[in-house]
């Protein structure tokens, strides 16, 4: 054997990862350590590396053939995990290798998922999603964090442009569905903007 050959690795994968032990984890690489094999959380390598904001660890493993679009237990891609924890250096370093999702279904993404991290929401915008554009079913991401209830959400929407008088597809304003869910924060947040309970025109 080879002078230059690492020993073999001391602990877990995934554990290496969690600590950011990169000795670990060359050793891993080395000894064909299969990178495409979920923990017993669900969780594949990469989505660790993502959860934990590993940007050299996550670099590691897209050079060894990491899978940048497996879905762990919850069904999450490596990039919705790491925009979802707000690890948003990490998040462009996967969006440069091609994770594929676009900008705008990322939008919607962490519009239903509640997450308000302001870098998060800001970095999907830049990256071309359209903050007023609806979904398949006539809903804008505004409509979305409103109809579950989630204030900071909307805020960050607003404060990203979003339209607090768009219509969704039934011709519903943001605070109309307020009013009818008797979210009083979200009515006091959205009236200061110049929201109102019906469209300026009907919806297409």
């Amino acid at each position: 054997l080879g002078c230059s050959e690492p020993e073999q690795p001391t602990i877990n994968l995934y554990r290496a990862i969690h600590a950011g032990d990169l000795d670990q984890i060359k050793r891993h690489l080395f000894w064909e350590t299969d990178i495409n094999a979920p923990g017993v959380d669900g969780d594949y390598p990469l989505h660790v590396a993502a959860r934990r904001g590993r940007v050299v660890i996550a670099g590691e493993l897209l050079d060894h053939g990491a899978d940048l679009r497996v879905r762990n237990g919850a069904g999450q891609t490596p990039l919705q995990v790491a925009l979802i924890e707000g690890k948003t250096q990490l998040a462009e370093v996967l969006m440069r290798a091609g994770a594929g999702e676009t900008p705008q279904d990322l939008l919607f993404m962490l519009a239903r998922s509640g997450v308000s991290d302001r870098d998060s929401l800001e970095l999907v915008v830049k990256a071309g999603a359209d903050v007023d554009e609806p979904n398949q079913v006539g809903a804008t991401a505004l409509h979305v964090a409103v109809s579950s209830g989630y204030l900071l959400v909307v805020k960050r929407l607003i404060a990203l442009g979003a339209d607090v008088n768009a219509p969704d597809r039934d011709g519903r304003t943001p605070l109309a569905i307020a009013t009818a869910d008797g979210r009083r924060d979200i009515i006091a947040l959205l009236e200061p903007f110049g929201a109102r309970l019906e469209a300026t025109a009907p919806p297409d």
